[in-house]
Formats: C-alpha cells, sequence, structure tokens
C-alpha cells in the first residue's frame, strides 16, 4: 500500500511537468519556423531581386511578391496545423523585405500556446532573433 501512496505521489509531480515541457516544446518550435520563415523571406527577396511581404492571414505566415501578391511560400499555425501555436504580428500588417535585406519596418512575432510564449523579432536591417 505504501508503494502504491509514493508512486501515485511521483506521478501526481512528474504529469504536470512533462506536460508543461511539451507545451514549451510546442512554442519553441513555433519559433524556430518563424524564425525560418523570416530568412527565407530575405534569401527570396535577394534572389529574385524583388521585394516580397511577410504577412499572418486566416492562421498562415505568407510569403508574397509585393507587385502581384502571389504567394510564394505559406506556414499554417493552430490547431489544424501541425505546429499548435497563436501568433500576433505587430506591425499587424506585416512588413516588405527589400532584395538589399532591409525592411520596411521591425517586425515581432509573439507565439503562445498553453500558457507558454516566445518572441521572434527581424529588425528592419535584417537581424533575426528569437527570445
Amino acid at each position: 500500500m505504501i508503494v502504491v501512496i509514493i508512486v501515485g505521489l511521483l506521478l501526481g509531480v512528474a504529469i504536470p511537468r512533462v506536460g508543461n515541457s511539451i507545451t514549451r516544446d510546442r512554442v519553441d518550435r513555433a519559433a524556430f519556423v518563424v524564425q525560418g520563415v523570416l530568412d527565407e523571406a530575405t534569401q527570396i527577396a535577394r534572389r529574385q531581386g524583388v521585394p516580397v511581404t511577410v504577412t499572418f492571414q486566416s492562421s498562415a505566415l505568407r510569403i508574397n511578391l509585393r507587385s502581384s501578391g502571389a504567394a510564394l511560400k505559406s506556414r499554417t499555425f493552430g490547431n489544424t496545423s501541425d505546429i499548435r501555436a497563436t501568433l500576433a504580428l505587430n506591425p499587424t500588417a506585416g512588413i516588405t523585405i527589400f532584395p538589399t535585406g532591409r525592411a520596411s519596418a521591425a517586425l515581432t512575432v509573439t507565439i503562445t500556446g498553453g500558457g507558454a510564449s516566445s518572441t521572434v523579432t527581424r529588425s528592419a536591417t535584417g537581424i533575426i532573433r528569437r527570445q
């Protein structure tokens, strides 16, 4: 009986910690994906020599050609995606990245999910940081 009580207590302590760890890992993975999308947008603008926009619409982070609005890349977030996290962009309209690597403004992407959060920032000069 004592063994059962001890095992129950250990499980009572361990299960919430494992759940928190899984939630934190999901948010971290989403932050890495956002960082990759921002880096890829810069590379596309430089390679193709045209400005691209990075926006967030309908739970998808999108890279579009600025002139035509044609979608080049899209990555979905949220409950219907393999990455279950919520994004919030500041500025909410997104940014334009020019072929020089500079952007129209600095961008902050806040990633949240299950009580955990992370932030990815891209400066107007092209420096990307994950916090």
